[in-house]
C-alpha cells in the first residue's frame, strides 16, 4: 500500500515534488479546485506538507498589519491545522510540516517556528527567508557558508545584494532555473515563481522524512 502525503494549499507541488516521483507514495494535492476549507481526512496519512497563503502575514517595508487582515489570513492556516489534528487523531501521520515567510507574523499566532532555512543551504542560489512548524526531521544543509554558494548568470541581484532574492524576481527568471523546467510553463506571474519551495530542500526534506 502507498503511503498518502497531503500537500495542502498546494499549487505546484514543489515541495512534495520528491514524494510525487516515489512509487512507494501516493501525493494528494489541495488546492485551489478543492480548497482546504472544504477537506477532510480519510483513511491514514502519512505525512502533511501545509503552504498556506502567507499574503496576510507578510512584513513589507512600511505596512502594518491589521488584527482584521491577521485573522482573514488564519482562514487557511486554522483549515490546515484542523486536518492536521484529524490525521493524528487517525493514529497513522508520522510527520507534517506547515509553511510560511520567516519574517512574517505567523509567529504572533501559532507560536515559534520549528526551524528556518534559506534557499542556498540546500544548494538553491537565492534568499527565500522560510519559516517551518510541525513535527518533522529537519534535513542538514548542504552549504554552510553563504560565500560558498555558486551564482548563476542570467538572475537578477540587487545592486545591495550579494545573492539573488527570490521574494523580488520577475517570473522570466524560471528560464535560468533549469531544477524547475518540468513546471516552469505553469509559472503565470511573479508570485508563482517566489511561492517555489528551493529544489534542494524539497529533496532533502523528502530523504529526511520517508
Amino acid at each position: 500500500m502507498k503511503k498518502i502525503i497531503l500537500h495542502l494549499c498546494s499549487k505546484h507541488g514543489s515541495d512534495s515534488r520528491y514524494y510525487d516521483l516515489d512509487p512507494a507514495y501516493k501525493v494528494i494535492k489541495i488546492g485551489i479546485e478543492i480548497g482546504v476549507e472544504c477537506f477532510s481526512a480519510f483513511g491514514p496519512v502519512h505525512g502533511i506538507i501545509a503552504n498556506p497563503v502567507c499574503t496576510n502575514f507578510s512584513m513589507v517595508a512600511g505596512v502594518v498589519r491589521t488584527k482584521e487582515e491577521l485573522d482573514e489570513g488564519m482562514f487557511l492556516v486554522n483549515h490546515c491545522q484542523r486536518i492536521i489534528d484529524e490525521c493524528k487523531a487517525e493514529g497513522s501521520l508520522k510527520w507534517w510540516s506547515m509553511e510560511n515567510p520567516g519574517a512574517g507574523m505567523l509567529h504572533t499566532r501559532i507560536g515559534k517556528p520549528k526551524h528556518k532555512y534559506q534557499p542556498w543551504q540546500y544548494g538553491s542560489p537565492w534568499t527565500k527567508n522560510t519559516a517551518l512548524w510541525g513535527d518533522f526531521n529537519m534535513p542538514e544543509p548542504s552549504v554552510k557558508n553563504r560565500a560558498d554558494t555558486v551564482l548563476r548568470e542570467g538572475i537578477y541581484i540587487r545592486p545591495r545584494d550579494t545573492m539573488p532574492s527570490l521574494a523580488i524576481l520577475h517570473k522570466s527568471a524560471i528560464h535560468f532555473m533549469p531544477e524547475y523546467d518540468w513546471c516552469k510553463d505553469d509559472i503565470a506571474n511573479d508570485s508563482d515563481l517566489r511561492s517555489l519551495c528551493s529544489d534542494g530542500f524539497a529533496k532533502a526534506f523528502y530523504e529526511a522524512n520517508p
